[in-house]
């Protein structure tokens, strides 16, 4: 059973280690990564070896805002959402997916993942006007990745 992170491991952002895996064109976590979410009291643990594609931008709007722009923490914690419906679900199809949200009865809900993507963003220093299209872009078109449950 995979544990929580240590006090040490315990930030608000720290960042993660990952790579690139370009005949996948995915990222994926070197090491463990945690988060707490101070507003719904929570520790989000992503394991190593998780995969995310950094954020869902089309190609032709890279112009305004690049992939690689936003924050990799924020991006991979926002994915790991999408995946597991706010903590919902751990499988995806035959796959398990490597992360975790402790306490296990914390569920997040589209928009606390999206408002955590936006504070998690702040946090990382990414500038507001960049925050605000990428927040804006996951209120509007997440719903074709987290359909109504």
């Amino acid at each position: 059973m995979m544990q929580c992170c240590t006090e040490q491991e315990r930030t608000e952002l720290t960042l993660a280690k990952v790579s690139y895996h370009p005949k996948k064109n995915r990222w994926f976590l070197r090491e463990k990564y945690c988060y707490q979410d101070k507003n719904k009291k929570s520790e989000i643990t992503l394991y190593e070896g998780f995969d995310f594609d950094l954020a869902t931008i089309p190609r032709p709007f890279w112009k305004i805002i690049a992939i690689h722009e936003l924050s990799i923490e924020a991006t991979s914690i926002h994915d790991f959402m999408y995946y597991t419906q706010g903590g919902q679900k751990t499988h995806a199809g035959n796959q398990k997916i490597l992360g975790s949200i402790e306490p296990k009865e914390v569920i997040y809900s589209r928009k606390d993942a999206d408002y955590l993507f936006l504070k998690m963003m702040e946090e990382a220093g990414i500038s507001k006007w960049r925050r605000f299209l990428a927040y804006i872009g996951v209120r509007i078109f997440g719903i074709v990745h987290w359909p109504c449950i």
